[in-house]
C-alpha cells in the first residue's frame, strides 16, 4: 500500500496557550499557498456533561462537574473514525489539521500524526489568558470565581496530568507567545516541504 496522500498535522497545548490562534492563521497561510487544507477541532468532540464523559467533584464545592482536563474528555472513537475517513476519501484534502489539548496525549490520535506540534506558556500567562477569555461568554459560566476554581481545580490538574506530559511527543515546540508572523511561515514551510515529498 503507498503512502497515504493527506499529511496529518496535530496541534496541542495548553488551555489559553495560543495554540488556536496558531492554528488559525497556519490555515490561512495554507490556502494562501494552494494547498488544500481542513481543520479538525477537538472541541466540537468533547462530551461536555453528555453520557460517556469523565466528571470530577470540586474539592472546594463538592460540586460535580464534566472533566473536560482528562484524554477521555472527548469522544476520540468518533474523532479517530472521522479522521480516517476524511484521509480516505476520494476528495482528501493535502493537509488535515487536528487541534486541542490532547492531540499529542491520546495515542490513537497522536499515532496518526505526521507532524506533532505543542505550544508552550508559562501556567501564570495561560491562566491570565483563560480568565479574560471566559469572561467574555461562549464557553459556560461567566463568573469569575468559578472560572477561577474550575482552573484551579481541574484544568491545572489535568494540564500537569496529561497535557504537558505530552510535550515530550512534539516534533516542533513552538511559544504562544511568539510572533506569529515569524513562526507561521517557518511551520507552513515545513508542511508544504513534507507535501511535495508525499507529490513526488
Amino acid at each position: 500500500m503507498g503512502q497515504k496522500k493527506t499529511l496529518v498535522v496535530g496541534m496541542a497545548g495548553g488551555s489559553a496557550s495560543g495554540k488556536t490562534t496558531f492554528t488559525k492563521r497556519l490555515l490561512e497561510w495554507c490556502e494562501e499557498n494552494n494547498l488544500r487544507v481542513e481543520l479538525v477541532n477537538m472541541d466540537k468532540y468533547f462530551y461536555r456533561g453528555k453520557e460517556g464523559g469523565p466528571t470530577l467533584v470540586l474539592p472546594s464545592t463538592g460540586e460535580v462537574m464534566p472533566d473536560n482536563n482528562h484524554p477521555n474528555s472527548a469522544d476520540n472513537a468518533r474523532l479517530v473514525t472521522d479522521m480516517d475517513a476524511r484521509c480516505a476519501a476520494e476528495d482528501a484534502p493535502e493537509v488535515l489539521i487536528i487541534e486541542g489539548l490532547m492531540a499529542l496525549a491520546v495515542e490513537e490520535i497522536r499515532s496518526r500524526l505526521d507532524l506533532r506540534i505543542f505550544m508552550e506558556l508559562e501556567p501564570d500567562v495561560r491562566a491570565l489568558r483563560r480568565m479574560l477569555r471566559d469572561l467574555q461568554g461562549g464557553r459556560g459560566e461567566t463568573t469569575p470565581k468559578f472560572i477561577a476554581t474550575y482552573y484551579i481545580e481541574c484544568a491545572r490538574i489535568g494540564h500537569g496530568r496529561y497535557v504537558e506530559p505530552s510535550r515530550a511527543h512534539a516534533d516542533v515546540i513552538l511559544r504562544g507567545d511568539a510572533d506569529f508572523e515569524r513562526t507561521v511561515p517557518l511551520v507552513g514551510g515545513l508542511i508544504q516541504q513534507q507535501v511535495a515529498d508525499r507529490r513526488a
